[in-house]
Parts: C-alpha cells; structure tokens; sequence
C-alpha cells in the first residue's frame, strides 16, 4: 500500500512539472549562417536536458575506460591476496599438525603471492627448523631481526639455534639484540640465565635468579673459584644467607677464612655446622691441611664430640681410624654407626675392609651409596656441583644417604654387629 501511494505521489509531481514546462510561453530562436532553428522553449529545455544527458553519459565513459587498468590490477591484486591468506592458512594449520613439508610448501606459496611479510617469514622459519633445515629456517631469522616489530622473534630463533649448538657467544649476542627488542621478556630473562649456566659464569648468573637454593648452588661455585680470598667470603656469606647450614657453603666459607690466616674462626664455624648437621663435606674442610692419619685420626675424634652419637660422627671416626690402621675402633665405630640409624654402605665399606667375610662383602655391595641426587632429574652423582651435569638446573642436588637393605643382608647384618 505504502508503495502504491509513493508510486502516485512521484507520477504527480512528474505530472506537475511537465504541466508547468508546457505552460512556458515564448519561443527559442537560434542562427548560425544560413541556418535557423526555431522550437518552443518547452521544447529547447528538454532538448538541453538530453545533451546534457549524453554529455554527462559520454564524460563516464571515457573515465571508465580510463580506470579500466587500475581496475583489472586492483582485481588481480584482490585475487592474489585472497589466495595468499588461504596459503597462510594452510601453513599455520599443517604447521600445528606437525607436517613439515606441508607447511614449509604452503609458506612459500604465501610468500610468492603476498610478499616477504614478517608472519610468512616466521611461518617459513619455523616450518624450515621443523624439517630440520637450519640454514633456510636462520635466514629467515635473520630476515625477521630487520623488522622492527618483529626483531624479538627472529633474535629469539637465532638464540634458540646456537644454544642447541652449543655456541653460547653468539647465543648471548642475540640474547643482548633480544632484549634491546623486548625488554621485558620473562622468557629472556630465564635464557640469560641458561646462558650463564652453561659459560659457568656464577657471577652473571647470580644477577639473574631469586631462587634460595640456586643463589646457594650458585654463590658456593663463585667462591670456591673465585681468587682474591675477600671475594670468595662475600659469595660464600651469601650462600649461607641463602640457605642457612648448606654444608658446601659452610665448607667454602672455611676455606676462604683459612686462606686469610683466620684458622681459628674457620674451625669454629666447622664445628658449630657439625653440632647442627653432621655432613661429610663439613668433615672433609676440618681434616683440610693434615696429612698423617693417625692426626687426621685425632683431629675427626675432637669434631665428633660436637654431635656425639651422631651415624655421622661414628662414620667420620670409623673411616679416619681405618686409615690410621686402628682397627678396633675402626670396627667398633662402624658398628655404632649403624647402630644409630645409618643404612649406606660406607660403615659396611669400613667393616668388609677389617673382614672381608661373604657376609660383609654382600651387604656392602648392595647397600645404597650415599650420593648427592637431582631434585629435578633425579640423577646422582658422588661429588657436589653448582649444576647437575645431567639436566643443566641449578641448586637441585641434595645430599641423601637413605636406604633400606634387602630382608637377607639385614639379618647377615644384624649377625655382624653383635
């Protein structure tokens, strides 16, 4: 209905307008020579009215030929864009799936349709290291760094490639580039850090850390390395201010303090850590220096009587009392060692050696050493470092002498110490 009424309104004023075009009275007359035309002026208007028409209609013509090029590009351009996003697609999606072929071919074809833009150089790098070409996947890297917004990402490609090969220069040039880029990267931060980790440098490495035990792990490797005895004190202190009665600060602490002529200081502090925590590392510094084993002997007797009874204790004066060839106290404190809880093979170690009966000799063997284990890998070692050798983690090993020995050899053993 509405457009019924909007039909008739229009047709009427239409109507009107040509009512009153055709009530203009006069005519138009127009010479030019011997020729004349003379109309209506109803009728020259309308006749104005068509050329302008055709002239306007002639103008649009000619500039759409004009902008036929243009448009044939544009269309074109249209069409390779449309086709390089579904390129991208396909990259980004058999890159997730894993399929590196795929990705790095889709990639490429993004990049012949769409240019060498930063997503499809990151595509083509990450694709190329999933096949394993490194040297397509870094200059696609390198590429990256020269873009401005994306520098981060290609440093962060290239530092991942020479940390895997091992190259910890060119590892920590990127990771300085890096930062530069995106300052605020946690990411990095954890990088400079496995950086320093593997240079073995203790001091960068203490900079990058809030953890308790790594600033321990980390400070007791800078001083036991470190060469003027004023430096190694002030890591060692810091150690032990990270982790309070860590034996292989406390140990590191006494060695510096010897090494500045305060001999005495250092005992004192051995044997204020061996009241606490009894620790082989804590004996190995006190015994430091002597020699002779039966002073060797003689010294381990005077650190025991600060824990006395202690499996420690009775392990330290068992194996310093073997070595000086007292036999008898050798066993009798082997005994009480375990005696008093100890379940390692080092006091069984001690009795083999005085009896090297089959009974000995078989509980020895299959008691559990006492060893240092990784918190993160689990793998052990015998001698304490900053760094597990296996996993690469700082401040995981920790002492452990626990155990339990078979039902068999701990009844052989029961038939030992009595």
């Amino acid at each position: 209905m509405l457009r019924v009424i909007a039909f008739l309104l229009i047709a009427a004023v239409l109507l009107a307008l040509a009512w009153g075009l055709g009530s203009i009275p006069g005519t138009l007359v127009a010479q030019s020579g011997p020729y004349r035309i003379e109309t209506s002026v109803p009728a020259a208007i309308v006749i104005l009215g068509i050329i302008t028409g055709l002239l306007a209609l002639s103008l649009r013509l000619i500039g759409s030929l004009r902008r036929a090029p243009g448009g044939f590009g544009n269309w074109r351009s249209g069409r390779r864009q449309k086709q390089g996003e579904a390129a991208t697609d396909r990259a980004i999606v058999a890159l997730a799936a894993g399929d590196a072929a795929a990705a790095l071919a889709a990639a490429a074809q993004a990049r012949s349709l769409l240019g060498d833009r930063p997503q499809l150089l990151l595509l083509t790098a990450e694709s190329a290291r999933l096949a394993g070409k490194t040297e397509q996947a870094n200059a696609a890297f390198e590429q990256l760094t020269l873009h401005k917004g994306y520098a981060f990402l290609g440093h962060r490609g290239l530092l991942q490639h020479h940390l895997a090969g091992g190259d910890h220069d060119a590892a920590a040039t990127h990771v300085l580039a890096a930062g530069d880029a995106y300052p605020r990267s946690q990411w990095l931060q954890n990088q400079r850090l496995e950086i320093a980790l593997r240079k073995r440098d203790f001091g960068a490495a203490l900079a990058l850390t809030r953890n308790p035990a790594e600033i321990a792990a980390l400070a007791t490797a800078a001083a036991q390395s470190a060469t003027p005895p004023a430096n190694a004190l002030r890591y060692a202190k810091q150690a032990i201010k990270a982790a309070p009665g860590f034996a292989p600060a406390i140990a590191a602490y006494a060695k510096a303090l010897r090494k500045t002529g305060r001999d005495r200081a250092a005992r004192q502090m051995l044997r204020k850590a061996w009241a606490t925590s009894p620790h082989p590392l804590l004996a190995g510094a006190w015994l430091d220096g002597i020699a002779a084993p039966i002073e060797r002997a003689q010294a381990a007797a005077e650190l025991a009587k600060s824990a006395q009874g202690h499996p420690e204790s009775e392990l330290l004066l068992a194996e310093t009392a073997l070595a000086a060839q007292l036999t008898g106290e050798a066993k009798r404190h082997a005994n009480a060692a375990i005696q008093a809880g100890a379940t390692d093979n080092r006091a069984l170690s001690v009795l083999s050696s005085l009896d090297p009966g089959i009974a000995t000799i078989s509980a020895a063997a299959h008691a559990p050493a006492a060893k240092w284990q990784c918190s993160f890998c689990a793998s052990e070692v015998s001698d304490w470092t900053a760094i597990c050798s296996n996993c690469g983690k700082a401040g995981t090993l920790a002492w452990t002498t626990s155990g339990t020995l078979p039902a068999d050899h701990a009844r052989s053993m029961a038939q030992i110490t009595r």
